[in-house]
């Protein structure tokens, strides 16, 4: 597989982390992502309330869970 040279570097930074290091960076993307998603689900719904939205989110994610397996 080929990586470009920004890729490649972002390779060799991620090698030099600890494991808790990665972990951390992993989980601050993922939660990140699930904001954008609110926050897209609130754009095609503004008068959604934190209930709807909790379960819009549950049925997307298991909707990407679902294509991915």
């Amino acid at each position: 597989m080929y990586l470009s040279s920004s890729e490649q570097k972002q390779l060799d930074l991620l090698k030099k982390k600890t494991p808790i290091e990665r972990f951390v960076l992993m989980s601050q993307l993922i939660a990140d992502q699930i904001e954008a998603m609110k926050t897209g689900l609130r754009y095609k719904n503004p008068n959604i309330d934190d209930k709807g939205l909790d379960q819009c989110l549950k049925s997307r994610m298991i909707k990407i869970y679902l294509l991915k397996h």
